[in-house]
């Protein structure tokens, strides 16, 4: 066999030429992994492999996640997001790590932790009702919450003040239609854009987000990722003062929640009418609180390993020296879950979100 090398030729074994086609696939290859982290420098994504969940949750607990995802661009993840999906790949967005307990054993399968961050004012809507008035604002999944809320006082707005001080970003706050105070994230709600399992963008008005207590559709379908919301703000307010607002209700905020690492408030507050959780429809008004049912049950500073009811709030369990492990915090919730229903007749619902390796939710 002859080959031709620029001008020079010379001959070979088909063996030589075969090896040499070897070369060139092996060259190939190279290059296609290149451009696989060229591919994902452009879509803003960082791979961390065997990557401690304790690390990023509140709680301070998890094992190890196989890959976790940081996505600092949301126009880009779609393709990730669709894949993921289709794969049936286990998959679990971690937000800021807050209301989560996760499991000893890790996750087996993709942790996406959703950067992506920008404010935008007054962005046009599809869905904006005519007249309405206010101001609109356009908040993206990965925005820190009390970073947003300080943001809306220095834009001359208080509508969110009583909301300040409560841990987690934009996107969870949304998901979980966070409250306190009386106000709920769901009502300055407008529109939600999310992906859909194949990937595609939509967007829900607030009607068809079905806000209810702690809820939305959006719990109720894993298989959504919220974007970014619209948001609709009217309380008008001279920006010092609003900012002094927010930042006095923060600091009483945290001086009522214990010292050490904690996931928030464990259980739900349950509905006074019935002895009962609230469903998605009814108004917490004059309801009951979870803490002060612990607490007359006689909960707190109980401890299972490194797990303890706090001394100051009994609806929080405290992750000690953070050596406590999910099953410690497990068994001491189903513990106090049955202790107050023995004495009230009361069943307490986890507001915590908990998970097995596999993100299958575990009951308490």
């Amino acid at each position: 066999m002859t080959v031709v090398i620029g001008r020079i030729y010379t001959k070979t074994s088909p063996l030589l030429f075969l090896n040499l086609f070897q070369n060139l696939k092996i060259l190939s290859r190279i290059q296609e992994i290149l451009n696989s982290i060229q591919d994902d420098k452009i879509k803003n994504m960082e791979i961390l492999k065997n990557e401690p969940l304790s690390k990023h949750t509140f709680y301070g607990v998890g094992g190890l996640a196989d890959e976790l995802w940081k996505v600092d661009d949301a126009e880009s993840f779609a393709e990730v997001w669709a894949e993921t999906q289709a794969k049936k790949i286990p998959f679990l967005i971690l937000g800021k790590g807050s209301n989560l307990l996760c499991s000893d054993a890790g996750f087996r399968g993709r942790v996406f932790s959703l950067e992506f961050k920008k404010i935008t004012w007054n962005a046009p809507s599809l869905f904006r009702k005519e007249g309405a008035g206010g101001r609109f604002v356009t908040v993206e999944a990965g925005k820190p919450w009390q970073e947003f809320v300080e943001e809306t006082n220095k834009k001359g707005y208080e509508d969110l003040c009583n909301l300040s001080g409560i841990p987690g970003n934009f996107g969870g706050f949304v998901r979980g239609n966070a409250g306190a105070f009386g106000l709920e994230t769901g009502d300055f709600v407008q529109t939600v854009e999310f992906l859909d399992s194949n990937g595609k963008r939509k967007i829900f008005t607030k009607e068809q987000c079905e806000f209810g207590y702690r809820e939305s559709i959006f719990k109720h379908h894993p298989e959504y990722c919220i974007l970014r919301a619209t948001l609709q703000l009217k309380q008008k307010a001279e920006p010092d003062q609003s900012l002094q607002k927010t930042r006095t209700l923060l600091a009483d905020r945290w001086k009522k929640y214990p010292p050490g690492k904690s996931g928030g408030s464990f259980f739900k507050n349950p509905s006074p009418a019935r002895g009962d959780v609230l469903s998605e429809t009814e108004e917490p008004h004059e309801k009951l609180f979870a803490g002060k049912l612990l607490e007359e049950a006689g909960a707190k500073g109980d401890q299972i390993g490194h797990a303890q009811i706090s001394e100051r709030h009994a609806n929080f369990i405290v992750n000690l020296e953070g050596k406590a492990t999910q099953e410690n915090i497990l068994a001491l919730a189903r513990k106090w879950k049955q202790k107050v229903h023995e004495k009230f007749g009361i069943t307490l619902e986890p507001e915590i979100m908990i998970l097995d390796e596999y993100g299958k939710k575990i009951q308490v």
